[in-house]
């Protein structure tokens, strides 16, 4: 069937698999630095506040937060600081 480009599951068992897929998001690995810029933005700090709090500048944070938005998908601090408390990104362990 594969050969023939068919699928080689099961209609039933494809279908229970990609609804599952969909029911659990990919992990996404956020590096240590995005990590804790997030973890400022869900604290409702603004970019010149997160600058000074890690010691580097604002553009920086920017950069940081449009990779961020970028590999979670969304297009604003307010969706990224939801995302993290919907998906526990930010949880120790």
């Amino acid at each position: 069937a594969a050969a023939r480009g068919e699928a080689p599951l099961a209609p039933k068992a494809a279908a229970a698999l990609l609804a599952d897929r969909a029911a659990r998001p990919a992990a996404i690995e956020l590096t240590a630095r995005e990590r804790e810029v997030l973890a400022l933005v869900v604290q409702g700090m603004a970019n010149k506040q997160i600058a000074r709090r890690l010691g580097i500048s604002e553009k920086t944070v920017k950069g940081h937060l449009t990779n961020l938005f970028q590999r979670i998908g969304v297009t604003d601090r307010t969706q990224a600081a939801l995302w993290a408390e919907r998906t526990g990104a930010l949880r120790e362990g």
